[in-house]
């Protein structure tokens, strides 16, 4: 039915994973389980997905999307989602229980199912009818696997395997009833053919894991020529999504270098900042498929989005249509249903500052707010918290010479000899944050005032090799 090695790892595909997990899976599919799973590059080498049923409106999705997909699913969640042709994960995830879900999907590529799987609220009496049914063993429980922990140890515990009940098996209590000390030897039951595959394949994965460097040896472990190039060329490729790749122009126009920032996210979300701030209230910016909340007091943005997905790039560089989306205060009621809900999805919680300087440089792509006039002189009225924000090449350049002397921003790019596409990103990302002084009267009375100490502080020092490239 599909193209797969028993032998090699089992191609799979992420799909609704919160980031929590996602960064849990991806840690352990780069490390120890490298042998037992590999991440799919295309649609057509895929052999099974690895879905979150805990996610929000994931199961929705799959099932308006996905509902005639023959692949098998390794479905993660709490609670039994009791669905067919899948293997279901609980949480906590523990590498153990991830090995298992692997060699069992490897069973179900090789024999699909032919009917529904038996419900297991009914599965007692279903036993006792199908008894000549062959059931795969039940996943054991795990300590959950964490990324702070070492190489998690991942040998099987002995299972009971149920056994196939018939007729001359039912018998009353009493006569099974013995003294303790004298209860006689059972038989082992015979496994069959699926139970044995499962076990070998489990064991057979366990022992190739066990063999894996440990997670100190790969910290130690010097990168390859390999591993660097490919980091670079995504750090790159990030750089290129946060400020574009525009070349230097004298004009200054054209939608290629200019955009309304209210017709985007990006203005909505500058205005639910300010309201919030005003009111000291939570603001919710609502839309049909999406929802995005300020809380004022924490610094804080909930929200599902995950700032450096393919989805929010593009969410933010799409036009937001007249009343699609709305802001408003949340009322006593509603802020005390957030409150739980953050409680349980803390990893929906972002820094206020970090989501909006990485909004505003995704939308702008280097480009400049259509009002912004590129010969005005402006200044920079203090530095962001680089712990916080999303950097990219010169940014650290530019606001020490932005702070130090107000210009205007094509100045800049030229006294820095760098592109001008890094000084209009910061621009954006510093407008945003609010930390930029536009007033005239202010910008000149700061370039007016002289620093009182010259020479050799180690401010001063700094600050002169910044200015010399010393420091991207």
């Amino acid at each position: 039915m599909f193209n797969n090695s028993s032998d090699g790892p089992l191609i799979v595909e992420l799909m609704d994973i919160s980031k929590q997990n996602e960064a849990i899976l991806k840690f352990f599919i780069l490390g120890v389980g490298s042998k037992v799973f590999n991440i799919g590059s295309t649609p057509s080498e895929v052999e099974a997905y690895i879905i979150d049923y805990d996610f929000p409106g994931a199961k929705a999705h799959w099932d308006e999307n996905h509902a005639d997909e023959r692949k098998p699913r390794i479905i993660l969640s709490t609670s039994d989602p009791l669905a067919d042709n899948s293997v279901w994960v609980g949480k906590p995830l523990s590498s153990k229980k991830l090995i298992e879900a692997a060699a069992t999907v490897k069973e179900l590529l090789k024999n699909p199912p032919t009917a529904p799987a038996i419900s297991r609220s009914n599965e007692a009496d279903a036993i006792d009818v199908s008894h000549h049914q062959e059931r795969t063993p039940q996943l054991a429980e795990q300590r959950p696997f964490s990324l702070a922990s070492e190489t998690p140890t991942v040998v099987p515990k002995k299972q009971v395997i149920p056994e196939s009940l018939g007729a001359t098996t039912l018998v009353s209590n009493k006569s099974t009833e013995h003294t303790r000390g004298s209860e006689p030897q059972r038989q082992p039951v015979p496994l069959s053919s699926t139970e044995q595959n499962v076990r070998a394949n489990i064991e057979k994965e366990r022992l190739e894991v066990e063999q894996q460097p440990t997670q100190q040896e790969k910290i130690n472990k010097p990168k390859t020529k390999e591993q660097i190039a490919l980091e670079a060329k995504q750090l790159e490729m990030r750089w290129n999504e946060l400020c574009g790749d525009s070349n230097d122009t004298e004009t200054y126009q054209g939608d290629d270098l200019r955009y309304v920032p209210d017709n985007y996210f990006i203005g909505k979300l500058i205005g639910a900042v300010r309201l919030a701030k005003q009111s000291q209230q939570i603001v919710e910016i609502k839309a049909p498929s999406y929802f995005v909340y300020v809380l004022p007091n924490d610094h804080q943005i909930f929200t599902v989005f995950d700032i450096k997905s393919d989805q929010f790039i593009a969410f933010s560089r799409e036009r937001i249509k007249q009343g699609e989306v709305n802001i408003h205060i949340l009322s006593s009621i509603e802020t005390g249903k957030l409150e739980l809900q953050m409680s349980k999805q803390p990893e929906y919680i972002h820094s206020l500052e970090s989501f909006l300087w990485t909004s505003s440089l995704l939308v702008s792509k280097g480009r400049l707010p259509s009002t912004v006039d590129v010969d005005k002189k402006t200044a920079l009225r203090y530095w962001p918290s680089f712990a916080r924000i999303e950097a990219f090449p010169y940014s650290m350049r530019i606001a020490a010479l932005w702070h130090h002397s107000p210009d205007s921003l094509v100045q800049m790019a030229k006294k820095l000899e760098i592109p001008q596409r890094y000084v209009f990103a910061f621009y954006n990302g510093a407008d945003a944050l609010g930390l930029i002084e536009h007033d005239p009267k202010k910008v000149k009375k700061q370039i007016k005032a002289k620093p009182k100490k010259k020479g050799g502080s180690l401010i001063t020092r700094l600050f002169k090799r910044l200015l010399k490239g010393g420091a991207g």
